[in-house]
């Protein structure tokens, strides 16, 4: 006889005779699944503890239970995490990791260290369908939503590998996919993820995905939240971010001053910075303009090159950096330039790739509308929440 759960997604795997993966299920759907095998509550706080506190990657190494509840339990339940398929060091420290998935899609993560502060760039999704002009991942086209177990481990399988020298971490929501289009598993990660660092450590980063933040800020516990910007007008947006057209500046902007903050937070914008592009003096003083009624940081990011970018994809000289963070600050902004990390192993910003299959390569505007739409129809449908 099937046991009877509340939760679809677990259901549907005991209909199927599948054995459950316990990684990845917060505390509360944890003791749901475990409470028909085990003889008292509190052994599924055991389970977690084993799971997320000691990486317990077998239930055989569960000795807090006895053997027979381990057997019983390995009848009906399994420990999956993706596989380490490779790792890539870079000459500045930081570390890319390829991980191969059950179904054998592959993501990439990075571990980048600075100075006593350990940055995890963790992906959200098997590739990205969004298709902005200047993503590699966006190149290779969309992939599948990585359940909370394929988020939560790659936070654990970086996390365990020691880093000479530091001791906060950081966790940013910046490597493939676009979290936003994968709230329900993201949400079951960071339940997950938050009982070991503090949401103010851990960002969201979103290319504009409005349905998306409007059900971020119903969240009792948010994270921080990023906004990929990279243009101060919706014409040179658009032919960035092809999701411009379906959320304009407009839009965005109104979602973005109904967001809730806390005391002294602020939001984060990233902007892109390619030459002769985006970089003049007067498109600073336009973003100014259109980040006056926001409570605004902007954080600088010179275009990282790549082949399948083209070659009119380049960043300005250092100079032409500079003087555009100067002229920011000078109109009363705070704005960073991001240090380039890990370039020589192709793990720095909008890098990172799906080298299991070919590349899709950049499509006409009319494929990529329509790609975005069918990927955010079924994203954006009911939360379970």
């Amino acid at each position: 006889m099937t046991e009877s759960y509340s939760d679809p997604e677990i259901a549907a795997q005991a209909e199927n005779g599948q054995r459950l993966n316990l990684l990845g299920l917060p505390r509360r759907r944890l003791a749901e699944v475990l409470e028909p095998f085990v003889d008292k509550p509190y052994r599924s706080t055991q389970v977690y503890r084993a799971l997320y506190e000691r990486g317990v990657t077998d239930l055989a190494a569960m000795t807090e239970l006895s053997k027979d509840l381990r057997a019983r339990l390995a009848r009906r339940f399994v420990i999956r995490s993706p596989e380490v398929a490779a790792r890539h060091r870079s000459a500045d420290g930081t570390e890319k990791y390829l991980f191969r998935l059950a179904d054998g899609a592959t993501i990439e993560a990075v571990d980048i260290p600075d100075g006593r502060r350990r940055t995890l760039c963790i992906s959200s999704q098997a590739g990205c369908a969004l298709a902005c002009s200047f993503c590699v991942t966006g190149y290779w086209g969309g992939g599948r939503n990585l359940t909370s177990a394929e988020i939560v481990s790659q936070v654990m399988a970086l996390r365990d590998q020691p880093q000479a020298g530091t001791h906060g971490l950081n966790l940013v929501f910046m490597g493939m996919g676009e979290p936003l289009l994968n709230l329900d598993h993201l949400r079951d990660a960071l339940d997950i993820l938050t009982e070991q660092i503090s949401r103010r450590r851990i960002t969201i980063s979103t290319a504009g995905v409005v349905p998306g933040i409007e059900a971020l800020a119903r969240w009792r516990r948010r994270p921080r939240l990023a906004i990929s910007l990279h243009a101060p007008d919706d014409e040179r947006r658009e032919r960035l971010m092809p999701i411009n057209r379906r959320y304009p500046l407009r839009d965005l902007l109104a979602a973005l001053s109904r967001y809730p903050l806390e005391a002294r937070e602020r939001l984060t914008f990233e902007y892109l910075l390619i030459r002769d592009f985006n970089d003049a003096p007067a498109d600073a003083d336009a973003l100014v303009r259109l980040l006056s009624r926001l409570p605004a940081k902007i954080n600088l990011i010179p275009l990282n090159p790549d082949p399948v970018l083209g070659a009119d994809m380049r960043p300005p000289a250092p100079s032409r950096v500079e003087a555009f963070r100067r002229r920011l600050k000078a109109k009363g902004m705070t704005a960073t330039v991001r240090k380039r990390r890990g370039d020589d192993v192709s793990a720095a910003c909008g890098q990172l790739r799906v080298p299991d299959r070919e590349p899709r390569g950049r499509r006409s505007s009319a494929a990529q509308t329509r790609q975005m739409a069918a990927t955010l129809r079924p994203a954006l449908g009911p939360s379970r929440r």
